[in-house]
Formats: C-alpha cells, structure tokens, sequence
C-alpha cells in the first residue's frame, strides 16, 4: 500500500491507496452501488480504491484481467464530494505500476480523453489485442459513444 498525493483535503491528511483483498469486495460494490453503479466485482479482478481518514472508501477503479495478458480499466469512479481534487488522477498513478507488463486499455467518454492522455494513454491505439478490441466494438453497437484509448509502460 502506498498513500496517494493529491490534493489533500480539509485537514491535510492522506488518502490509504489499496489493492483490495478479494475478501472485501463486496464493500467496493457497495461503494459503486451508492453512486448508482451495478458493479459486481470478481476475484479475478484486481480493484484498487483510496480511503479516507475513517477508512470509507473514496474512489475506486477496477483491472479486469483479458485472455490477451491486458487489463482492461472499467468503472473509475470518485465520489461526487471529493472530485476535483486530483483523486482520480492520484488513483491511476499509483495503479501504473501495476499495470505492466502488457498495459491497459479503457473505453472513455469523449469529455475524459484529454484526463486520460494526461495519465498516458493513447486515443485509439495502434496495437489492441483482440479480446479488448471485441469489448469495444460491442460497446460501440449498442450506441455508446466511448473512445477506445490504451497506456503502456514504457
């Protein structure tokens, strides 16, 4: 566990970043459930939150694993009273590192590409693996607006 730098809040102090123990996902898909998401973490995922001083979870954001070796980033999500602080931003940060060898793809909404290129990715990348590619393309046929966009480690 590391603790994410961003900017701190009311009384300066940080946030606890953590890879969840698959024990406690259930409280990560509480967390979703309040903010309206139907989320049901899997054990195979690797979820990554910040808690906050009491230890109630701020934000949090979820790698599925692909056949391909590839995670595919779904559900980024900040409780609505602590955006605009950086959270989101310190939360991939600390997932990066995490995220080699192969990289990360995610399916953005067109208002959060310009987020996503600051955190490295790229807009449709040129090199996608198939399974992440066949994600995409079902998205887009039901009329999601989505832009695909890939980081890899250097």
């Amino acid at each position: 566990m590391s603790v994410c730098e961003a900017n701190l809040p009311l009384n300066n102090s940080p946030f606890l970043f953590q890879l969840i123990d698959p024990a406690r996902l259930a409280l990560v898909d509480r967390f979703y459930r309040s903010h309206g998401y139907k989320v049901k973490c899997a054990a195979s995922e690797r979820v990554f939150a910040l808690a906050d001083s009491t230890g109630d979870f701020i934000a949090a954001a979820r790698l599925v694993p692909q056949a391909s070796g590839h995670y595919w980033l779904r559900n980024l999500l900040v409780s609505p009273q602590w955006r605009g602080r950086g959270l989101a931003s310190g939360l991939m940060m600390d997932c990066k590192p995490h995220l080699a060898p192969l990289g990360c793809y995610c399916f953005a909404l067109p208002h959060l590409t310009e987020f996503y290129r600051r955190l490295g990715f790229d807009i449709n990348p040129v090199h996608c693996p198939a399974d992440i590619l066949a994600n995409y393309q079902k998205y887009r046929s039901r009329g999601r607006d989505w832009v695909l966009m890939g980081y890899k480690q250097d």
